[in-house]
């Protein structure tokens, strides 16, 4: 059969029936049981087809929140730029609407495209995204952690400690000892939304499930919890 996309096909002992699933980049990857026959395959694909290419559509039109031309933080769009500058502290610095990374050494400016020309604007490139990462990082603990601490007052709730990793699936977590757990990517969306995010854990200090009790508590405080936990549906994915 011809589709207009291409996918990959995965087998998988493990899996039961057939799953379909498309990636923030458009990517279709079909999941079978180990002994499915093709023609079945390509039947489940046909079947779905006009579902896959409405997800490939909406894959390749969400907005992404750090490229290499621009990012987000706290719902605010930057651009990316080098500018070298002896007079200016090297390192990442905000001014206005543009996001500043000053080297320590000026770029090569040589129009003269070569090996080692090119080496050089990856590494620059290189060393430009690990002094972003660590800026959002500081960015976002500055703000989760105290923002976690003022809502768990609000909320008469108290918790161990707070951790921040960079995560791909989880945007929070609370384990039963009460320690918290979020992700530092949360920076790059409004502050309403990583509002829900703190409510919906600290609420789990008292409910560690999502029964009804826990989306009532969530409510309490977030009285707008459907509509930020489904924009974070719709659009956290766009994040790499």
């Amino acid at each position: 059969m011809n589709f207009p996309f291409e996918y990959l096909h995965k087998k998988n002992s493990r899996s039961k029936t057939l799953k379909i699933s498309i990636d923030q980049s458009g990517k279709v990857v079909v999941t079978s049981p180990k002994f499915i026959p093709k023609f079945l395959i390509e039947q489940f694909v046909k079947k779905n087809e006009e579902w896959i290419v409405k997800a490939i559509e909406k894959a390749n039109h969400t907005k992404k929140f750090d490229s290499t031309e621009y990012l987000f933080i706290f719902g605010k769009k930057y651009q990316k730029e080098v500018i070298f500058s002896e007079t200016k502290k090297s390192g990442i610095y905000v001014m206005g609407d543009k996001l500043i990374f000053n080297p320590l050494t000026p770029p090569n400016k040589s129009r003269i495209i070569n090996e080692e020309t090119s080496k050089q604007k990856q590494d620059l490139e290189k060393k430009f995204q690990t002094k972003v990462d660590n800026f959002l990082k500081n960015t976002a603990s500055h703000y989760i952690v105290k923002r976690t601490y003022e809502l768990g007052e609000k909320m008469n709730l108290s918790f161990k400690n707070i951790t921040l990793r960079k995560q791909k699936t989880r945007w929070g977590s609370c384990s039963s000892q009460k320690n918290l757990n979020f992700n530092w990517r949360l920076v790059h969306f409004d502050t309403i939304i990583i509002d829900y995010v703190i409510i919906h854990e600290l609420s789990h200090l008292v409910h560690m499930d999502h029964s009804k009790n826990f989306w009532e508590l969530v409510r309490k405080f977030d009285p707008e919890f459907l509509n930020h936990r489904g924009w974070l549906k719709r659009n956290g994915l766009s994040l790499d």
